[in-house]
């Protein structure tokens, strides 16, 4: 009896050369990076045996979660009688392939393996290779809420009526915080970490679809947005003149682009063209509660993108750079440099907070009587409004504020598009016979 050894890479091409007229065993090792059972790397061996006329492929299928061999997979197959020797060969090769990608999407037995235990090894192998931490903490809190009504299920157990109920349950739950019912937007970012964690589970091999997917169903209206309108916006915009220039040229920058707070937070001098008057939106600040302030790339590709200002910002921003240029020489017994953050913490490299923006932007509105409802986060959703008001199309919007997708800028601010509408109909209804083209 030959033996021969190939190790397979899902991403590659492999041919496997087989001695004619032999009695053989072909052992193939396919590695897999994706969490399955126990194990972070689970192998696959596959080994072809001839038996008269037909050949037996018997994939070994590793481990379950409790330890346990997990019974082979067989496949008897008879290869057409035109081939000659050698495209029988590659025939072998080819379904061998075939079925050990076939039994690679086949979920494993896990009977004994409840939600509990497979989100615990989820926040252990998976999320954090794949998410953020700010994310990951996020997903905790939801988690939470989702032990102690689902986590003794079996994964194989889960039927969409359980997560329907489970909804049902969420929202007669009274908040700590605001004495009252949970927010729909609360119950709809829990469902969507199910559905997050649960095709993390189907791409594992745990099951063969998501028992969560399109189980939820937003119910009520929508809140619209918390915007400023124009005449409000104007009055925060005179109201910030009375700030230092640090949280002028902060806000002032929020609304004139759209930015996110973290992403403002993560502005460095190098970012800004002068020339062409524009910045370049390339990280975003985050912090997450007991750890130090970090930098990160943008999740999305449309995250890293360019906006511009005006003349005004621009003499704003040349004003707040001579401020800062001051107090690090002065203070921090250096030179400001190109590398340095526009919003830094004194005597660090660090940038500052976000949420020390939230914070000055509350006391703001307060000491102005402004709206209390208004948030840091409004004045981006301020100045897409004012952008849309001013004609400006769904796809420029959508980039200006770093949307992968134009539907999302739609969803989210039809409201604003619909006002255009409105005015372009009524418009056009006062237009007489005859005006026009």
């Amino acid at each position: 009896m030959i033996v021969a050894f190939v190790e397979i890479h899902f991403s590659k091409k492999i041919v496997i050369a087989l001695p004619l007229r032999l009695r053989y065993v072909v052992l193939a090792k396919q590695i897999s990076t994706v969490p399955r059972s126990n194990e972070s790397e689970v192998i696959f061996m596959a080994s072809i045996r001839k038996r008269g006329s037909s050949y037996l492929i018997v994939v070994s299928m590793g481990y379950d979660y409790n330890g346990k061999r997990i019974k082979p997979q067989q496949k008897t197959v008879h290869p057409p009688e035109e081939l000659t020797p050698r495209q029988v060969e590659k025939w072998l090769n080819e379904q061998a392939v075939l079925f050990e990608r076939e039994c690679r999407h086949t979920p494993q037995p896990v009977q004994q393996l409840t939600l509990a235990k497979y989100i615990d090894l989820w926040l252990e192998t998976v999320a954090p290779s794949k998410l953020a931490k700010s994310t990951i903490r996020r997903d905790r809190q939801d988690i939470e809420r989702i032990l102690p009504a689902l986590g003794h299920y079996k994964l194989t157990e889960l039927r969409p009526e359980h997560f329907r109920n489970f909804y049902a349950e969420l929202r007669k739950v009274i908040s700590i915080e605001t004495k009252k019912p949970l927010s729909e937007y609360t119950i709809e970012g829990v469902y969507a970490t199910l559905c997050s964690i649960l095709s993390d589970a189907v791409e594992g091999g745990f099951l063969s679809h998501n028992p969560a997917w399109r189980t939820y169903r937003y119910t009520g209206r929508k809140c619209e947005k918390k915007i400023a309108d124009e005449e409000t916006a104007q009055k925060i915009i005179a109201a910030l003149e009375g700030e230092s220039i640090k949280y002028e040229t902060y806000f002032k920058l929020l609304i004139a682009t759209g930015m996110r707070r973290g992403e403002c937070c993560g502005l460095k001098w190098c970012d800004i063209d002068w020339e062409q008057r524009s910045i370049h939106i390339c990280r975003n600040a985050v912090k997450v509660t007991d750890e130090e302030i970090f930098v990160k790339e943008p999740k999305t590709r449309a995250g890293d993108r360019y906006v511009y200002f005006s003349a005004e910002m621009e003499s704003l921003l040349r004003e707040y750079q001579k401020e800062c240029r001051y107090i690090t020489e002065t203070y921090d017994q250096r030179e400001l440099t190109d590398d340095d953050f526009l919003f830094r913490r004194q005597g660090a490299r660090l940038p500052m907070t976000p949420t020390t923006f939230t914070y000055r932007f509350k006391l703001l509105l307060k000491k102005n009587c402004l709206p209390q409802e208004l948030n840091v986060h409004s004045l981006r959703h301020t100045a897409a409004s004012l952008m849309i008001a001013g004609g400006a199309d769904v796809a420029t919007v959508a980039g200006i504020l770093g949307h992968s997708q134009p539907s999302t800028t739609l969803d989210i601010y039809t409201h604003a598009f619909d006002k255009n509408k409105k005015a372009a109909s009524a418009g056009n209804a006062r237009r007489r016979p005859g005006e026009g083209s």
